[in-house]
C-alpha cells in the first residue's frame, strides 16, 4: 500500500493484485494501539442502547461494529456498508453477535437509505480516500435522526514522522507527507471543522499516536499494518523530495537502521464524536 499517493487503495480492494493481503493488513491495523484507544474512546462517547440503530460506513472486516452491537441487543440492528465484497464477505462471517447486522455494498457519498432512519454512523478511515469529504458528512447527517450521534475516526498521513538517523531524510519524508496529492491524506485534522460545518454539535475530539519502532526487515516487509520503505521513498520520489537514484540508498539506510535498533515512525490518527 502507498503511503499517500496511492489512486485506488482501499478504494479498490476487490481489484487489488492480492485482496487477501489488504484484508489481513486491515486485521493488523485493528490491532494498533492507538487504534483501540480510539475505538473504545468512540465507544463510551457514543454510548449505544439497547434496541437503537447503528450505521457502519466502509464497515471493513466488521470488527469495530462488532464491539458496539454488543451494548445493540436483539432489538437493535447495525448496517454495514463496503465498497469491497471480499470485506463485506469476511464482515458476515465473522458476525457473532445477537443483534441482527446486515452488510451491503454501499457508496459513503451516496448512502441510498431513508433519512432520519439511525441512532447512530460511524466511518473509520473512509473519508481520507473519498473524493469530497463534506458530502460524504452531509450524507452521514442526513440518516440519522434528531439526537443520533456520528462517529469519524481517521488518519492525518502529514503527521507521519519518520527517524532512522538522517535528518535530511526525516525531513525529506515531512516535506512529502505536508502536500495532499490525489486524495485528502490529512483529512484527520479537520475532522471537527467538517462535524460543525455539516451541522454537528456537542463535538468532542481526541487523538492518538502509533509507534512503530521494533521491526525487523529481515522477516517483515514493513511495519505491522504499515507500508514498506521502498513504497514510502517512491512517493517521497514522486513528490521530488528524494532523487530517483537515491532511492535504494534510502531503502538500505532505514532497514539497516531497524536492524540497529534505531528505528522510529509514528503515525497519529484523530477522533471526533457529534450530535444531529
Amino acid at each position: 500500500m502507498r503511503a499517500d499517493n496511492q489512486p485506488s487503495g482501499y478504494q479498490q480492494v476487490d481489484a487489488a493484485p492480492d485482496p487477501q493481503a489488504l484484508l489481513e493488513s486491515m486485521v493488523v491495523t485493528a490491532s494498533w494501539p492507538a487504534t483501540i484507544d480510539l475505538r473504545t474512546w468512540e465507544c463510551d462517547r457514543l454510548a449505544l442502547a439497547p434496541g437503537e440503530r447503528l450505521l457502519d460506513v466502509g464497515c471493513g472486516l466488521g470488527e469495530a461494529a462488532r464491539t458496539l452491537a454488543a451494548a445493540l441487543g436483539p432489538a437493535g440492528e447495525v448496517l454495514g456498508l463496503d465498497t469491497s465484497t471480499a470485506m463485506l464477505d469476511a464482515a458476515r462471517t465473522g458476525w457473532d453477535v445477537e443483534c441482527p447486522a446486515r452488510f451491503a455494498p454501499g457508496d459513503a457519498m451516496a448512502l441510498g437509505v431513508p433519512s432520519g432512519s439511525f441512532d447512530a454512523a460511524r466511518a473509520e478511515r473512509v473519508l481520507q480516500w473519498l473524493p469530497e469529504p463534506r458530502s460524504a458528512l452531509t450524507e452521514l447527517a442526513r440518516v440519522l435522526r434528531d439526537g443520533g450521534r456520528v462517529s469519524l475516526i481517521d488518519t492525518d498521513w502529514g503527521s507521519l514522522r519518520l527517524d532512522i538517523g538522517d535528518e535530511g531524510l526525516t525531513a525529506a519524508v515531512e516535506q512529502t507527507m505536508a502536500v495532499e496529492r490525489h486524495r485528502p491524506s490529512r483529512v484527520g485534522r479537520r475532522l471537527v471543522d467538517l462535524a460543525r460545518a455539516a451541522g454537528f454539535c456537542d463535538v468532542e475530539s481526541t487523538q492518538a499516536t502509533q509507534v512503530w519502532s521494533d521491526w525487523d526487515p529481515d522477516t517483515s516487509p514493513a511495519p505491522d499494518g504499515c507500508f514498506s520503505m521502498r513504497d514510502l521513498g517512491e512517493d517521497m520520489v514522486d513528490a521530488g523530495e528524494l532523487d530517483p537514484s537515491d532511492l535504494e540508498g534510502f531503502v538500505a539506510t532505514a532497514h539497516d537502521a531497524a536492524r540497529d535498533g534505531r528505528f522510529s515512525m509514528s503515525l497519529t490518527m484523530y477522533a471526533v464524536v457529534g450530535t444531529r
